[in-house]
């Protein structure tokens, strides 16, 4: 299949970015993680992009981010939804990976101490793959930023069975230096997190960025529960059944802070 036909159909249903990783280039990725591991005869992954309305994004903080976060998912879904259906049509196997994922279908860890620490690990990495097809780069903040619109873009994915040519990688591998250039701004992201959730080596403190957008629903036991239950194997859709109400309650909140304050796209 032409690669270039089929960046014209992304386009055609919606994507304001689109890039195509080799399933090889995933080789690194923790087991159970991999295209592969997700259809068997993967070849080539797709990556769609639709960017933030830059108007909401300096609204930060309000529930406009919110809504557009929501909106952009949804819109998210019926592209990679449309590309599927599209190589299927053409005689390829094709598997959508939605934009965003709850927390019980990922690998919890809890380590617990005086500052509690929570690792998850999603079915699927979005940032890893637009950053292998050539969308942009790692950040200090861990977040993705491509060179047009910085940080405020959605990622979603098909991973599928068609032989595409990849598109060259622009990132210095998983790290930062030719898009973002953190001697240049001084670490706005890392300095606009009210939680100090960011230690601005590209790693996040999940457990306090969870804290912050929701103190009533990410408590330690909330993670605890998830990482019980996913190592006794109970399927993602029955976790959500048995987790107590509380924690599926709507009190949480976006907060986008780290996203307003880079300069990538606006000054850069």
């Amino acid at each position: 299949m032409d690669s270039k036909v089929l960046k014209e159909v992304a386009r055609r249903v919606g994507a304001h970015l689109v890039g195509i990783a080799s399933a090889e280039r995933f080789s690194l990725a923790p087991e159970g993680h991999r295209p592969s591991d997700i259809l068997p005869n993967a070849k080539s992954i797709i990556v769609v992009g639709l960017r933030v309305p830059l108007s909401i994004v300096r609204s930060i903080p309000s529930p406009l981010y919110e809504e557009a976060y929501n909106h952009l998912n949804e819109r998210l879904r019926s592209i990679v939804y449309d590309i599927t259906f599209y190589l299927e049509d053409k005689g390829f196997d094709a598997t959508p990976i939605s934009p965003d994922e709850p927390d019980y279908y990922r690998e919890v860890r809890v380590m617990e101490g005086k500052e509690p620490k929570v690792k998850m690990l999603a079915t699927f990495s979005h940032r890893h793959a637009a950053v292998l097809a050539g969308l942009g780069e790692f950040t200090p903040a861990s977040y993705v930023v491509v060179p047009k619109f910085g940080p405020r873009v959605r990622f979603a994915s098909v991973i599928t069975s068609a032989p595409l040519e990849p598109d060259p990688i622009i990132a210095n591998g998983f790290s930062w230096g030719l898009i973002c250039k953190p001697e240049v701004c001084g670490l706005r992201c890392v300095k606009a997190c009210p939680v100090k959730a960011l230690p601005g080596d590209g790693t996040v403190d999940q457990y306090k960025c969870r804290r912050y957008r929701g103190p009533k629903v990410y408590t330690i036991e909330y993670f605890k529960r998830i990482e019980e239950l996913r190592r006794k194997e109970v399927p993602p859709h029955i976790i959500k059944i048995l987790l107590p109400s509380e924690y599926r309650s709507p009190s949480a909140h976006l907060c986008g802070l780290c996203l307003k304050a880079c300069p990538i796209g606006i000054e850069m």
